[in-house]
C-alpha cells in the first residue's frame, strides 16, 4: 500500500488525483458510491446514483474540445452477487478543476466537487 505522505505535496490536479487513485485502489476490491446534493431554498436533497463493489482497473480524466477536464472517469470490474461473473462498468463524475475537495484516507477516499461526491473504500 503506498504511503500518503508521498502524495500531499504533489497533487496538483486531476491528472494526479487519477494517478493516486490507481495508485491506491488498482486492483483492489472497494465499495464506491456516487450522489448528488440538491438544495431547494432551504430543504437538501441527497441522491444517490451509482453503488456498487468492484475492482478498480483505471481511472482517467475526460476533457472537453477545449481542453477543459470536465469529468473523473473511473473503469471497474463489478462483482456479481449472483456469482455471474464481472461485469465492467464505467462512472464518470463531473467535476469543476477549480472546485474539487479531496478527503485521503489508506483506506477510503472521497472527492467532491459541485454538487457531486464520489467515495471509494478499500474492502477487506
Amino acid at each position: 500500500m503506498e504511503d500518503l505522505g508521498m502524495f500531499e505535496p504533489g497533487v496538483e490536479g486531476l491528472e494526479d488525483l487519477a494517478g493516486i487513485l490507481e495508485s491506491l485502489f488498482g486492483d483492489s476490491q472497494v465499495f464506491v458510491r456516487l450522489w448528488m446534493r440538491e438544495e431547494r431554498g432551504e430543504t437538501v436533497h441527497e441522491h444517490l446514483l451509482s453503488q456498487f463493489a468492484g475492482t478498480l482497473d483505471l481511472c482517467g480524466i475526460v476533457q472537453s474540445e477545449s481542453e477543459e477536464d470536465v469529468a473523473l472517469e473511473l473503469l471497474f470490474r463489478e462483482v456479481d452477487p449472483t456469482g455471474g461473473g464481472e461485469e465492467p462498468r464505467l462512472m464518470a463524475m463531473p467535476v469543476d478543476s477549480q472546485d474539487v475537495e479531496v478527503d485521503l484516507d489508506p483506506d477510503q477516499v472521497a472527492v467532491s466537487s459541485g454538487s457531486f461526491t464520489l467515495a471509494i473504500e478499500r474492502l477487506g
